[in-house]
């Protein structure tokens, strides 16, 4: 069975699930009251939700992270991928799946100076 015959299923959890609703109530909160959201909120949360239907679409649509680079938490996982969103956030996510459904699981949503935290980058 070839890729685009795949069931594709994106969830997002844990740290990502949070950080996703957090975004959402406070987007939502504005509109709700009339009000413009902020730019920076609004823009992001488009970027996650563009970047969740990509992965609906193709869940290889990210950039392969290099195993010599993960964080020794990150060792269980089958695979490593990063979406960059806008404001420099990034979108970490691993794909598993069988013969059937392909899972992209969303783990992690976080700005640039957690994602350098998460690899442990230092500022120069």
């Amino acid at each position: 069975m070839e890729l685009k015959d795949k069931q594709k299923i994106v969830q997002v959890i844990g740290a990502a699930d949070v950080a996703l609703a957090r975004l959402q109530e406070t987007v939502h909160a504005f509109e709700a009251q009339g009000k413009t959201p902020p730019k920076e909120d609004a823009q992001l949360l488009r970027s996650v939700e563009r970047s969740l239907n990509l992965l609906k679409t193709n869940p290889f649509s990210g950039d392969a992270v290099k195993h010599e680079v993960w964080p020794k938490e990150f060792g269980n996982l089958p695979n490593l991928f990063r979406v960059e969103l806008s404001q420099f956030w990034r979108l970490l996510y691993y794909v598993s799946g069988d013969e059937v459904r392909i899972v992209s699981v969303v783990f992690e949503i976080a700005d640039h100076q957690h994602y350098d935290t998460i690899f442990g980058y230092k500022k120069k």
